[in-house]
């Protein structure tokens, strides 16, 4: 094996970012029993931050198409803001439907994400700590199924338990996974 091979090893990557895996574990980890412990309010808190997100990127927008130098598109990046304001208006004005969109959108994301993370762990087998990422995107995958399932009748709290034990589980396989990587060479 040549030195050029051994340096871009996907366990040579992983080193350099070590202590970033062991900090965004433990914050998810923090998060996550956060979210289990109030999932009530996370489902509200997560409605009301995607709709002002809506809102901001609708308002950037708008102003883009009235103020910017690009006059080809401002029609459409004019109607894309109204759009997203509105939606953004929507969501806040509408928690409890907002909430109940927001699950069933957080069931696929969760199914998508699970399938992802169980591929990609399936290809990282030379990695130490793989399984964990495994065991995270099986778990993702249950957990969207199982909100899938629960939809619409208990997505006021759902949304906000599951975003947690989503979360518990990301953590635990990026603090496993940072902690099985050997620290990087001085």
């Amino acid at each position: 094996m040549t030195q050029e091979t051994a340096l871009s090893s996907p366990a040579n990557d992983l080193s350099k970012s070590r202590g970033w895996l062991i900090a965004g574990g433990i914050l998810s980890i923090f998060v996550g029993f956060s979210a289990i412990g109030s999932p009530l309010l996370y489902s509200l808190v997560i409605a009301q931050f995607l709709a002002l997100i809506a809102l901001v990127s609708g308002v950037i927008s708008l102003a883009l198409a009235i103020f910017g130098k690009h006059k080809r598109h401002r029609v459409m990046q004019a109607l894309s803001g109204l759009i997203r304001i509105a939606a953004g208006i929507a969501l806040l004005n509408c928690l409890t439907t907002s909430v109940m969109v927001i699950t069933l959108i957080f069931a696929i994301f969760l199914i998508v994400e699970g399938l992802f993370v169980s591929v990609t762990a399936l290809a990282m087998r030379a990695t130490p700590g793989w399984v964990w990422m495994l065991v995270s995107g099986i778990a993702s995958l249950v957990l969207g199924v199982m909100v899938y399932n629960h939809w619409p009748s208990d997505s006021a709290a759902i949304l906000g338990l599951f975003f947690g034990i989503n979360l518990l589980f990301n953590g635990s396989s990026l603090l496993a996974l940072g902690l099985a990587v050997r620290q990087p060479a001085a």
